[in-house]
């Protein structure tokens, strides 16, 4: 007789994206088009002659670290392998029969996967027309049943940005028993980051009810190392959420990589890489506009515009962004900003497709 597995619950994402050749051009996965800085590598590679070691079971010093940045208890810190992760347990964990998760559409797949995958009673509401999430929309569609509402802000995959105000209004008008997950994947890539006074960290003393995700996947340029993290109001919150952690935390690469990024050395690279891609971004939106399409106006290291043919086009060119058909968003392309030779070649396709004649492959 043969072993009888119990049933599980598939979370249904793509990460074919994720396998291309080295070959090809990847500006498909919001990644970094850059490395981390060299302390961030020499801290890793210090950190592999005691592989040999289980780390930390608690990352006391990224949490420390980390506390220091925000100006919070290191207690009101989660670490996870990568945000994601913590994202799909606090949704598992506020999951009751009968109850409602709110998420707007579109946004980061993750969210509805999870939900769907253990019975989440899903209520979806509409974003406005310039990609950021519509806030009066969700506060419209709060019930008795509701037990969290996600956030994606800036918003994946259009790239809107809400201001701190617009998030602190809206989190007045939410019940204290309702929970609210702000994702803030893409924070350190916004304008607002430049000013201390627009962090949402500010909120968490406001609202008991209130969790911040974010990640060293993006600004940190850390995506292959899987590291992230959430602050929480208080002690009691992150520790409802660690006690439903498996047991496998960051690696001890991972927890060396993230205290070694928070460096004032390593910040200082950051920056400059911050500036390049926020150079870029304006340089891609203005020459995206120009050629007539509908683009979101972005706060992060990605674009979304409406151009259909990149299927069609782009992979003969090995050149690998992301269709907006599985992210809800048909007729559209989500195009991550890379080094400015490649941004270069995408955009040139573009506007050889739209001004025919064109010397392009086509399938």
């Amino acid at each position: 007789m043969a072993i009888k597995w119990s049933p599980i619950t598939e979370v249904p994402l793509d990460r074919g994206s994720l396998s291309l050749s080295n070959k090809m051009i990847r500006l498909n996965a919001n990644e970094s088009p850059y490395p981390p800085p060299e302390i961030v590598l020499q801290a890793i590679s210090a950190s592999m002659h005691e592989i040999n070691r289980y780390p930390d079971p608690s990352g006391q010093e990224l949490k420390n670290r980390l506390a220091t940045k925000y100006h919070v208890d290191p207690a009101q810190i989660v670490l996870g392998s990568g945000s994601g992760d913590l994202i799909e347990h606090i949704i598992r964990g506020l999951f009751h029969p009968g109850r409602e998760v709110i998420i707007p559409h579109p946004s980061f797949p993750l969210y509805q996967a999870i939900a769907q995958s253990i019975s989440f009673t899903i209520v979806k509401t509409p974003l406005h027309s310039n990609g950021t999430v519509n806030l009066n929309s969700i506060a419209d569609n709060l019930s008795e049943q509701t037990a969290l509402i996600i956030i994606c802000n800036p918003n994946n995959p259009t790239g809107g940005y809400l201001p701190l105000s617009d998030i602190d209004a809206f989190l007045s008008r939410v019940p204290e028993d309702v929970a609210v997950l702000l994702d803030e994947a893409y924070w350190e890539l916004t304008d607002a980051y430049d000013d201390p006074d627009q962090d949402s960290i500010h909120l968490l003393k406001k609202y008991p009810n209130l969790m911040i995700s974010r990640t060293f996947s993006k600004f940190y340029a850390l995506a292959g190392i899987r590291l992230g993290y959430v602050l929480t109001p208080d002690a009691s919150v992150s520790h409802a959420i660690s006690q439903r952690l498996s047991r496998v935390m960051p690696n001890r690469l991972a927890l060396a990589a993230g205290v070694a990024a928070l460096s004032e050395e390593a910040e200082s690279v950051y920056k400059i890489y911050r500036s390049m891609i926020q150079r870029e971004r304006t340089r891609i939106l203005a020459r995206l506009t120009q050629q007539g399409l509908d683009v979101f106006p972005s706060q992060t290291n990605f674009v979304t515009f409406q151009w259909e043919d990149s299927e069609k086009i782009l992979p003969l060119n090995n050149i690998a962004i992301r269709p907006g058909l599985g992210m809800g968003l048909a007729g559209y392309t989500r195009m991550t900003i890379g080094q400015p030779d490649d941004n270069e070649r995408v955009l040139n396709l573009i506007e050889e497709s739209l001004n025919p004649p064109s010397t392009i492959k086509h399938s």
